[in-house]
């Protein structure tokens, strides 16, 4: 090769670029240069750079009580947008098909509004995990059959002072018949 250049094929610019070299035809369709590999990546940079520059900026975020009064104010606009379609019908306004869709895109807002205000609510709650709410139950039930099976002992003498011995027979019967139905549920 006496040309000092050197011949870029598209394989070559799909595997710097990373992609295919069907996705190369198409790039090179929609203004890249194949002259280099270099000239390629600083192409592919400049566009991602304008992409980036006319991304949508996010202005102000919704905080709880902002999106509470968007929501209030939201409400009104509503009520005006149906009822300049409401108006419009009865009118017979032949824009009244654009204030349909101009009621209805600004009920679906309100609806959206109101829809991410209660994912907001639900996820403020604290929320007790299924393993933890499991041990704490363990842990009650197991008190509670303890204090069952000591009941016998603990209330007999006050339930037949005169003869303790037998309210522990008719007490413990009491507790073997309420753990067995406990046990069954």
């Amino acid at each position: 090769m006496t040309d000092a250049k050197k011949t870029i094929t598209h394989g070559q610019i799909a595997q710097a670029l990373g992609v295919s070299v069907a996705r190369i035809t198409i790039l090179k369709k929609e203004g890249m240069p194949t002259d280099s590999i270099q000239a390629a990546l600083d192409w592919r940079q400049a566009r991602e750079d304008e992409r980036r520059r006319l991304a949508p900026v996010v202005v102000e975020t919704l905080d709880d009580g902002s999106i509470a009064e968007r929501i209030r104010i939201h409400r009104i606009k509503v009520n005006m947008a149906g009822e300049v379609w409401e108006q419009s019908i009865r009118e017979r306004d032949p824009n009244q098909g654009k204030y349909q869709s101009s009621y209805n895109a600004s009920l679906k807002t309100l609806l959206n509004l109101e829809e991410e205000q209660e994912r907001r609510a639900i996820l403020a709650k604290d929320f007790i995990k299924s393993t933890e709410a499991r041990e704490a139950m363990l842990q009650i039930v197991s008190d509670v059959l303890t204090r069952l099976d000591k009941l016998a002992l603990d209330c007999a003498e006050g339930c037949n002072p005169e003869n303790p011995a037998k309210s522990v027979k008719v007490l413990e019967a009491w507790v073997r018949k309420t753990r067995s139905e406990i046990s069954s549920i």
